[in-house]
C-alpha cells in the first residue's frame, strides 16, 4: 500500500510539473498593417490584424484614436479566422494613430492592446457623429509586455485543482491504509 501511495504521490507531482501548454497559451498579436510604430506617408486604405488564433468574431472591437484623443468606434470589423480588417476611418485628424482593439480567441479568454503609428496629417475637420467616447488606449501595446488578462488566475486556479486533486488522492490512500491495519499493529 505504501508503493502505491508513493506512486501515486510521484504521478500527481509529475502533473504538476508539467510545462502549460494549449489551455493556458493565449492569442496575441503576430502581426499588423500598417505596423507598430510605422511612419506612412499617405493614410492606410485597411488596417489588417492577424493573430496567433481564430477568433471569435461577435467579440472583436476595434477603435482608432488619433492624437488629439478623438477616437472612431470601428463599426463592424471584418473578421476572416485569426485576422481583423477594417476600412481606414476617414474623420481622423492625425498624424499620430493607434489602433485599440480587444478580441475574444476560441479558447474563450479576451485578449486587448494596440498597434500605434505615424502618418500625415489630414485637412479634414473630425465629425462629431463619428465620436463614441474618448476611450483610453488598452495598458499593452505590440513589442511590449503583455498586459495581464482580464479573466486572471488561471495558472494559479490550475495549480489549486491539482493540489486539491493530490490531497484527495492521498488521503483515500491513507484512509485505506488505516482500514487494512489489524488491531494493535504499529503504524
Amino acid at each position: 500500500m505504501k508503493r502505491l501511495a508513493l506512486a501515486l504521490l510521484i504521478a500527481a507531482a509529475a502533473i504538476l510539473m508539467l510545462p502549460a501548454t494549449g489551455a493556458m497559451a493565449h492569442t496575441e498579436l503576430i502581426l499588423s498593417d500598417p505596423a507598430d510604430g510605422a511612419v506612412l506617408e499617405d493614410e492606410p486604405a485597411e488596417v489588417v490584424l492577424s493573430f496567433s488564433e481564430e477568433l471569435i468574431p461577435d467579440t472583436v472591437n476595434v477603435s482608432v484614436a488619433d492624437g488629439t484623443g478623438f477616437v472612431v468606434i470601428v463599426a463592424v470589423p471584418t473578421v476572416d479566422g485569426a485576422d481583423v480588417s477594417f476600412p481606414w476611418p476617414a474623420a481622423l485628424t492625425g498624424p499620430d494613430y493607434t489602433v485599440n482593439y480587444r478580441v475574444v480567441s476560441q479558447d474563450g479568454h479576451p485578449v486587448s492592446g494596440s498597434v500605434s503609428f505615424t502618418g500625415p496629417a489630414p485637412t479634414v475637420a473630425p465629425s462629431p457623429v463619428a465620436v463614441a467616447s474618448p476611450a483610453p488606449a488598452p495598458e499593452s501595446s505590440v513589442g511590449a509586455e503583455p498586459a495581464p488578462e482580464e479573466s486572471g488566475g488561471a495558472p494559479v486556479a490550475l495549480i489549486g485543482v491539482w493540489v486539491g486533486i493530490v490531497t484527495v488522492a492521498i488521503a483515500i490512500v491513507v484512509t485505506g491504509v488505516r482500514r487494512r491495519r489489524k488491531p494493535g499493529e504499529a503504524p
